[in-house]
């Protein structure tokens, strides 16, 4: 067997989406010799000419892989706890990617193992080895792939229906992560953080962490009064841009099955629409609101083949507010726990700081336009 080991992966237009435009390693994640002669050993698809860190994504580590018989994309289980898989989510993830594929959807072929196994557990491990797609990524400034995007999350909707349980389920995010932790991290990161920073800007970020305080509390609240009755499925749970392969306007391929759970509905449709809908105008040098005539046009082709209640619309900027409130407490726990580690530098701290005013911004957004929000959801 020869392979060829490389850090990061090179872009030609024939990839992954999952692999595009990464060229920079955050951290090094290789797969040790023991692994990969395991894995030769496991998979029939001839010599490992070279293997290819896909540096995006976080719940797992991805690799390309180059071989005799072809390309592939191997994924193994994050050594992390915190965002790690086990065999009930492995399996769950293996069981839909099936039930999907049998009915047309462009999800990735599993490559079985030599004794027919769909994945293979190495020493607390869990790898999956799916076929390479070969496409294009999706492209913004084309609408035909933003109303492919719609049509493919409401045709993923509409086929996990008729999957049969037992589903992977976990406790909602959007519950665990508005509890009064969420508060008492707001503190922490505000006294770890004003020493690095002048009169102006320990006012700003007061002014965030009292706003973000209340917000905590009365999204919580207002979540845990509506979450009961909204409609609950196996959601995606990574449904963007970087899930989906094209062939000129056609969706061809969609990826990254890792997060997919029994959720609330609402939950797939904010992300999605977050990611295809942001108004990239809407704010100094970032994203803070969203493109009503793009979010029509996505949920109009989404309907097209899938049914969405009023209600659930009505809820959307309530679940934004309480998904951008779990992405506050993340990386507010981020930094304190690194910290706790290694006392962090002024760049990191300030970083840090600057993620959690942008996402200041956007509630306030969402909290003075949720309602014209709404009517373009809902009158769309």
């Amino acid at each position: 067997m020869s392979l060829k080991k490389k850090e990061t992966l090179g872009g030609s237009e024939a990839t992954q989406p999952a692999a595009r435009g990464a060229q920079t390693a955050r951290k090094l994640v290789v797969l040790p010799d023991e692994a990969v002669d395991m894995l030769h050993r496991a998979y029939d698809i001839g010599d490992w000419l070279s293997w290819e860190r896909i540096l995006e994504g976080r719940s797992n580590h991805s690799f390309f892989v180059s071989a005799s018989s072809g390309n592939y994309v191997l994924r193994r289980s994050n050594t992390r706890k915190s965002v790690g898989k086990d065999a009930e989510a492995v399996r769950f993830e293996v069981r839909l990617i099936d039930h999907l594929r049998e009915r047309g959807y462009p999800a990735p072929q599993i490559i079985p193992t030599r004794g027919s196994e769909r994945y293979v557990e190495h020493d607390g491990l869990f790898y999956l080895m799916t076929a390479f797609i070969a496409g294009s990524s999706y492209d913004p400034e084309n609408p035909e792939h933003l109303l492919a995007a719609g049509d493919g999350l409401g045709r993923y909707h509409r086929l996990v229906r008729t999957l049969s349980g037992p589903y992977y389920a976990h406790r909602s995010s959007l519950l665990t992560n508005l509890g009064p932790e969420g508060i008492g991290v707001l503190d922490e990161v505000k006294l770890l953080a004003e020493p690095f920073l002048d009169i102006e800007e320990r006012k700003r970020l007061q002014d965030s962490v009292s706003y973000l305080q209340n917000q905590f509390v009365g999204v919580y609240r207002a979540i845990v009064e509506v979450y009961p009755g909204l409609s609950k499925l196996v959601i995606h749970g990574s449904f963007g841009g970087s899930a989906l392969i094209f062939a000129g306007d056609t969706l061809i391929g969609v990826v990254d099955y890792d997060r997919a759970r029994f959720e609330v509905r609402a939950m797939d449709l904010a992300v999605t629409i977050k990611g295809f809908c942001r108004d990239d105008k809407s704010g100094e040098d970032y994203w803070v609101g969203l493109d009503y005539a793009r979010c029509r046009d996505l949920l109009a082709a989404y309907r097209e083949v899938e049914t969405l209640p009023k209600e659930e619309l009505r809820a959307l900027p309530l679940i934004f507010r309480g998904q951008h409130l779990g992405k506050v407490r993340e990386r507010c726990e981020n930094l304190v726990n690194k910290n706790a580690v290694v006392p962090q530098e002024d760049k990191e701290v300030r970083r840090k700081v600057t993620k959690v005013e942008k996402e200041t911004a956007r509630l306030r957004w969402l909290e003075t336009y949720g309602t014209d929000l709404v009517a373009a959801f809902v009158d769309g």
